[in-house]
């Protein structure tokens, strides 16, 4: 594995098929398997499912589902930490919610959208949780596409510890330049990485971007896919390194100023 100040980050940007979970989580099985020497892989929004809002009751898992079981024993084996979007059935209904598991096998607390987007408000539950996951001995920040969009959903993230950001997607035109610049401005705006998941392909009545792209500390992009291909980007990123001087945004914040 990479040195313990690296992770080496995977982001995958593909079209699930809509409404198949063993296609899908095929798909991600094989991809975790492909990765030797990758210490986390991630993939977009409703990746499992696919973008769906309707018939819920058929696509939706548990985390002790087997399917999810079979995905924590993938992580184990291969020593590769996973973070895919699912539809999670929950207490009252269901969430568009992200998979974590560590490289050991430890499947972590679903991570729930908290903002959502349009007519996902009437098939979803909002979650109500800001904490980032520890994967890879790392405190991760993820965000769920519109959460991408909201300042305040990153910065409570890394002041609650977040090294690293995840945005995880299922953007879709013509919205593809709100993200662009919603990526960067996180990473500036709080001096940590990003790396962005986004999805191509059609389904449900949209078009999505793609555009996934990895974003170091200081601005720059280390790796990027375009709006329409299937791929993978890989990046050795330095994680938990703090910004100095003029460039320490958090430690020259004045909140007693700020309105909440």
């Amino acid at each position: 594995m990479t040195p313990p100040n690296t992770l080496r980050l995977t982001v995958i940007q593909e079209a699930p098929r809509a409404r198949d979970l063993e296609r899908n989580i095929s798909r991600v099985r094989e991809d975790i398997a492909a990765r030797n020497g990758t210490d986390l892989v991630v993939f977009p929004e409703l990746f499992l499912s696919g973008y769906q809002t309707t018939g819920l009751d058929e696509i939706a898992l548990t985390l002790d589902d087997p399917r999810i079981t079979g995905l924590a024993d993938c992580c184990r084996s291969t020593g590769t930490a996973l973070l895919t979007g699912f539809v999670e059935r929950g207490p009252g209904g269901y969430f568009d919610a992200y998979l974590a598991i560590d490289r050991d096998g430890t499947i972590k607390n679903s991570i729930r959208k908290t903002h959502l987007f349009g007519t996902e408000r009437e098939a979803f539950l909002s979650g109500d949780v800001l904490e980032p996951v520890t994967l890879c001995d790392t405190k991760i920040g993820v965000l769920n596409c519109f959460e991408l969009e909201f300042p305040e959903v990153t910065r409570t993230l890394v002041l609650r510890g977040a090294a690293l950001l995840v945005a995880g997607s299922a953007n879709m035109h013509p919205y593809e330049r709100d993200h662009l610049i919603a990526s960067s401005s996180r990473v500036l705006e709080n001096r940590v990485p990003l790396a962005y998941a986004n999805r191509v392909g059609n389904e449900s009545g949209h078009s999505f971007c793609g555009s996934s792209r990895i974003i170091d500390r200081d601005g720059s992009v280390r790796a990027a896919l375009n709006s329409v291909e299937t791929g993978d980007l890989t990046v050795d990123l330095e994680v938990g390194l703090r910004g100095e001087g003029a460039l320490d945004m958090l430690g020259q914040r004045r909140p007693e100023l700020y309105e909440y």
